[in-house]
């Protein structure tokens, strides 16, 4: 069995916010294995600003020939990447589990297998990924472990107050927006909450109310979405975004999250291998035109009840992840 000595965090330099979601994912993770959190910004953001010695060791897999025939760990780290990485590392090697979130097709598969050929386990979130690699057969040892709903977020909101109609975080889907744009002008007394980023500032706007500020902690993300009564949301990889992921569409936290705050759910998303293993359709309209669209919006203004996601939410929390980790190690070296 794999024994793990703690969980790489970067938490202690300053990172994208976006990163706020991982850091709870790590916090649940390290509760339910009771392993402590160890933290590495400052050696995680040297990464990629090698001396010129280590540029030439890295271009010659130095390390990773080093690492396979003199480096025998022992103990293991749990790694969260946003994405492959682009150099091996301490946060990549031997010694280390990585869980990779964002993958794309246009990755380097003859790089991703060098970096992580000799670990014992690499998860990927993504269920449509996960099979695409195996299909690959790369030299690596792959298994699937999903995103997941941090424990703390899965909070009771039927008694929520809610102020503003729509809302739109984040990725703007066209086909979503041009919906969106025409409900408005079609009933322009509609609350709608949208962002616009100002001198490189997110800030977020409401057509009722006008400017609400600025937004710049996942919580305070998270606040707009228990305040209104609609989220909507899109799967990445659709329209012209098919060229950035190469069609891959995975499920993001905002699915979750937004069930999670009480909101109804209307959207545009694919019939995939992530999508069906979430059961997103439990939760989520998947609107096809305006008719539809303007249908289940207009339903879902008039129900003055906020919907119960409960038994959705269950299983996607961060510690049935965490008990689901900890079995896949057990299975893969029992």
């Amino acid at each position: 069995m794999i024994e793990l000595a703690g969980i790489y965090t970067i938490r202690d330099t300053k990172q994208p916010f976006y990163w706020d979601v991982v850091f709870r994912w790590e916090d649940e993770f390290a509760r339910m294995l009771n392993i402590p959190l160890i933290h590495v910004g400052k050696e995680y953001d040297n990464i990629y600003k090698p001396s010129l010695t280590r540029k030439i060791l890295n271009r010659a897999n130095f390390y990773q020939l080093s690492d396979r025939y003199f480096f025998a760990p022992d103990r293991y780290y749990l790694a969260f990447h946003i994405g492959p990485p682009g150099v091996y590392s301490f946060h990549s090697r031997k010694n280390v589990i990585p869980i990779i979130i964002d993958f794309w097709k246009s990755e380097n598969l003859k790089r991703f297998e060098s970096i992580f050929s000799l670990n014992k386990i690499v998860f990927i979130t993504s269920r449509e990924v996960y099979n695409y690699l195996l299909d690959k057969k790369l030299d690596i040892n792959l298994d699937h472990l999903a995103l997941s709903l941090p424990d703390g977020a899965a909070v009771d909101v039927s008694n929520q107050k809610r102020i503003f109609d729509l809302i739109q975080l984040g990725r703007q889907n066209q086909q979503l927006t041009s919906y969106t744009k025409r409900f408005l002008n079609e009933f322009p007394e509609t609350n709608y909450i949208y962002a616009e980023k100002i001198d490189g500032r997110m800030k977020m706007f409401s057509t009722r109310d006008g400017a609400l500020g600025e937004f710049t902690t996942h919580d305070a993300f998270l606040n707009l979405l228990k305040q209104t009564k609609i989220s909507l949301v899109s799967a990445p990889g659709l329209d012209d975004d098919a060229q950035r992921t190469g069609g891959f569409s995975p499920v993001t936290p905002r699915f979750l999250e937004s069930a999670a705050c009480g909101c109804y759910l209307v959207g545009v998303y694919p019939d995939n291998d992530d999508f069906r293993y979430f059961g997103i359709n439990e939760v989520c309209a998947n609107v096809t035109d305006y008719n539809s669209f303007k249908t289940i919006v207009l339903q879902y203004l008039q129900n003055q009840k906020t919907p119960d996601y409960s038994s959705f939410l269950q299983r996607h929390l961060s510690s049935k992840r965490a008990t689901e980790l900890k079995e896949k190690l057990l299975q893969h070296h029992a």
